[in-house]
Order: C-alpha cells, then sequence, then structure tokens
C-alpha cells in the first residue's frame, strides 16, 4: 500500500508533450451554456457537449486562486479500458499525461473521470518554474491560455480520443477568478492582501514524511479503498496550523479524518511573507491520494 501526497497542483501529474494519436476522435460541439456553482470551498464551472448517446458532461473546479484546477468528465464514450492511460490537452501538440486519474462506473454505462491539470501547456509551466515566477506571472500566463484555447481532448488508453470544443476560455476563466476572490474573503482573508504576498505557506521538511503506509485508515485498508482528499489549512503568522478544513472528498469518510488529524499533528509550516518579509496568515491547500496495491 502507499500514500500519495501531491506536493503543488504542477506536480500532480507528469506534465511531458506526448505523441499525438492516430487513432480517430470524436468532435463534440456543446449544448449547453457555462454555469458557474459558488460553493463553501469551491468554484465550478459545468457544460454539456453532444447529445444523446455522445453526451460528456465537463466540470472544471478551483478551490483557491491559484491556477490549478480539478477537472471531471463523465460520459458513455469515456469507458475506461484496461491500459488506464489517460491524457489531456487544451493546446495542439501539448498533451499532458495524467499520472493518477481516477475513474468511476456510473449508472446507465457512463465512466466518470476525475483529474487535476490546467490551462498553461507544460513547455510555458517549465519556464515560469525555472524562472521562480510570481503568482501574478502564473495567473498572466493562465489568461493567455484561456484566450487560445479552443478544445479539451481526452484521450482514454489507444482507442479512445473525445475532443470537447470550448472555444475561448477567456470569460470562463474571468468568472472563476471572480468566484475565489470571493471564497478568499468568505474564509476571513483579504485576497487584494494575499494577491500581494511575495512567499505564500511553505512546509517544513518533505510533507510525504508526515504520512506511512500505518497511517492508512485501516477499514479503508480492509476494504481495499482508494480515495482523494482536498483540504485547506489556515496558517498564522507564525506558521501554525489554526485549522484544517475539507474541501472535496471522495470514497470512504475515514479518508478526510486522517488527513486533518495527520498534518495537525505533524504539520510544520513557515508562514506567508510580504515583499518586506513581514509574516502574514494565510492559508495552504493540497490534496492527499490514498492508493491501495
Amino acid at each position: 500500500m502507499r500514500i500519495v501526497t501531491p506536493i503543488v497542483a504542477a506536480v500532480v501529474f507528469s506534465a511531458q508533450p506526448g505523441i499525438l494519436s492516430a487513432k480517430e476522435t470524436t468532435v463534440l460541439e456543446p449544448t449547453s451554456n457555462w454555469n458557474l456553482d459558488y460553493g463553501e470551498e469551491t468554484c465550478r464551472l459545468g457544460r454539456s457537449f453532444g447529445e444523446g448517446e455522445n453526451k460528456v458532461i465537463l466540470l472544471l473546479s478551483k478551490y483557491s486562486p491559484d491556477t490549478g484546477m480539478e477537472m471531471m468528465a463523465t460520459g458513455k464514450l469515456l469507458k475506461a479500458n484496461s491500459s488506464r492511460k489517460f491524457t489531456y490537452s487544451f493546446h495542439e501538440g501539448d498533451e499532458i499525461d495524467v499520472e493518477r486519474p481516477l475513474f468511476g462506473e456510473l449508472e446507465g454505462d457512463e465512466t466518470i473521470w476525475q483529474f487535476s491539470g490546467g490551462l498553461i501547456p507544460s513547455d510555458v509551466l517549465e519556464e515560469l518554474s525555472d524562472a521562480d515566477a510570481s503568482p501574478q506571472e502564473y495567473k498572466a500566463a493562465e489568461a493567455k491560455a484561456a484566450a487560445e484555447a479552443r478544445r479539451l481532448t481526452l484521450n482514454i488508453g489507444r482507442s479512445t480520443s473525445v475532443a470537447l470544443n470550448t472555444g475561448k476560455l477567456s470569460a470562463a476563466i474571468v468568472a472563476m477568478n471572480t468566484c475565489t476572490h470571493d471564497l478568499v474573503r468568505s474564509w476571513g482573508y483579504d485576497p487584494e492582501a494575499l494577491a500581494k504576498i511575495a512567499t505564500g505557506p511553505e512546509p517544513v521538511g518533505r510533507i510525504t514524511s508526515w504520512f506511512n503506509a500505518s497511517d492508512y485508515p485501516a477499514e479503508a485498508l480492509r476494504k481495499n479503498l482508494s480515495g482523494a482528499v482536498r483540504f485547506r489549512l489556515g496558517i498564522d503568522e507564525k506558521g501554525q496550523i489554526e485549522n484544517c478544513t475539507i474541501q472535496s472528498s471522495y470514497s470512504d469518510p475515514s479518508f478526510p479524518e486522517k488527513v486533518c488529524s495527520e498534518f495537525q499533528r505533524k504539520g510544520k509550516f513557515e508562514p506567508a511573507r510580504d515583499a518586506e518579509g513581514t509574516p502574514l496568515a494565510s492559508y495552504w491547500t493540497n490534496t492527499v491520494v490514498f492508493v491501495t496495491r
């Protein structure tokens, strides 16, 4: 068994350009407008593509104002196969290999896929990382990528390729950013102040050392259950964890309980700081994925 703890959204997946597939792609046009849902911990955009047997529903979710997104796609066309290889692309020639997608079978022979990623092309992400870019530079890159996007292509195994003709995503991302701005304020923070911080909260040491095999919930392990838990930690000016909030959780209820208890017991952070080096109260979001092998 193992517990996989992604550090930041950019490394949840190995963002590597792939070789374009020769398989035939099913192209679907939108059959609804974008719908934005304001939640207590998430901002979620939803839209349907295609009709009947070819209908696919796409959900894009943000849990904070950064550029990472959780994506969900549901439809009969997205049936899982034995290879479990899953890639996505918002830009031609930039096929992103999803390392650990979650999927499940729904009633009506539909398959739902869940994975994390973003709009920024992988080569641009690499350049931003190498340049130690600021949050503002990442947001600017996301805005540019949203304006250039035309479709989201999902490839499952060797035989399934589905393209959702999203069109430009500029307006959708602007609406999402307004929503996440309001989210931060609802959590008790000043979003304008946090947008100017020089460095966010940073874990002290390796976060993966805070979890080990013995931390896998016993009942979930007995049932051979996997799960993913998205969480938010409140970090004060001294780097202490003030609170732990579950933003979303999939599978057994024991997973979120374990995540919060272990972080509050073992977690240590350097606080966020402004340009002058003054520590600030802020928050830190991430995902823990529990996987049995």
